[in-house]
């Protein structure tokens, strides 16, 4: 059993259901995205909100992954929540690691596939190449985040203007109140799948 040093939790008193609780301050999980296997349904940050990810087909699962995946942390915890990345609010760990230095690429295929949603054109923005190498030199990590963030804004303002496939209502991304919005989207990593990068995402509950 993991006995738990008071020294190391802080108290907090907003806790959903409760007047109490206590959140780990140190040794922060092992990243689930770095370790080639499949990811959780549901993880917890650091401040104790639920999150759920994003469903993705069988065969985008990270241990069907071609390369090593890139992972987005803040403080050690994994994940990075794209209104703080939007907003500039937050630099991800190791942000200035050239995460595509060891590869060559001159740019990418990046992948959202959203549930719910189809390909409804060639210029639909579910699938986008961005330029990793930029006057001579790869992108950083951070540089990286702030791109997939901006993906993410183009296929919300593109997407919600399409109903969302019947039995896929809970991942509707629309502009009213209920359906998903970007800053509500948490970043965890990226993964290789042949010939384009998916991203590992989870929506906070």
């Amino acid at each position: 059993m993991n006995h738990i040093n008071p020294s190391s939790v802080m108290f907090h008193n907003n806790g959903a259901g409760s007047n109490q609780f206590y959140v780990h301050t140190l040794n922060p999980p092992i990243h689930p995205g770095g370790m080639h296997a499949a990811m959780p349904q549901y993880h917890t940050l650091q401040d104790q909100r639920v999150i759920e990810r994003v469903p993705r087909p069988p065969q985008l699962s990270p241990p069907s992954e071609s390369v090593p995946a890139i992972t987005f942390s803040v403080n050690g915890y994994p994940g990075v929540r794209m209104k703080d990345i939007q907003k500039d609010r937050v630099t991800v760990d190791a942000p200035n690691d050239l995460v595509f230095e060891e590869y060559g690429f001159r740019s990418i295929v990046i992948n959202l596939e959203w549930p719910g949603y189809e390909s409804r054109s060639y210029n639909n923005p579910m699938h986008s190449r961005i330029d990793v190498r930029l006057d001579g030199r790869c992108i950083p990590r951070q540089h990286l985040a702030k791109e997939i963030c901006r993906l993410l804004l183009n296929l919300h303002q593109y997407i919600s203007k399409y109903p969302v496939t019947p039995g896929w209502e809970k991942w509707a991304l629309t502009a009213g109140s209920e359906g998903i919005r970007v800053p509500d989207i948490v970043l965890f990593s990226l993964h290789y799948y042949r010939n384009a990068w998916v991203p590992e995402l989870y929506v906070i509950e």
